[in-house]
């Protein structure tokens, strides 16, 4: 009988960190609508997997949509909603891509078969 592979997956930290303080410079540097990014940005990383499938990224995804609808009316605040969710949901995505690793389990020797 084949064993059963699993995969260790952690949340992303530093990938949503640095897009929070990256999003305050910009805030405090160039527009405050950059602020507008910041629960945008937890969205995205709240709801980031690492096979980027629909069913768990589906609020990422659709505030990726509304940012586009309110570029068209709005062009700082569409701006920042749509960067703000794909920035969070592709970063954390790929640093949980990039960091998961394979759990081995550990054989106690002590039991017997």
């Amino acid at each position: 009988m084949l064993a059963e592979k699993f995969i260790v997956v952690r949340r992303a930290r530093v990938g949503p960190a640095l897009l929070f303080i990256a999003s305050i410079w910009i805030g405090f540097a160039g527009s405050a609508w950059c602020f507008l990014a910041i629960p945008f940005v937890a969205l995205g990383w709240l709801c980031a997997v690492p096979n980027l499938n629909l069913a768990n990224g589906l609020l990422a995804y659709l505030s990726m949509i509304v940012g586009f609808v309110v570029l068209q009316i709005h062009v700082p605040s569409g701006t920042a909603i749509a960067v703000g969710a794909a920035a969070g949901f592709y970063f954390s995505a790929l640093e949980m891509r990039v960091m998961a690793k394979p759990f081995v389990p550990k054989i106690d020797s002590t039991r017997d078969p």
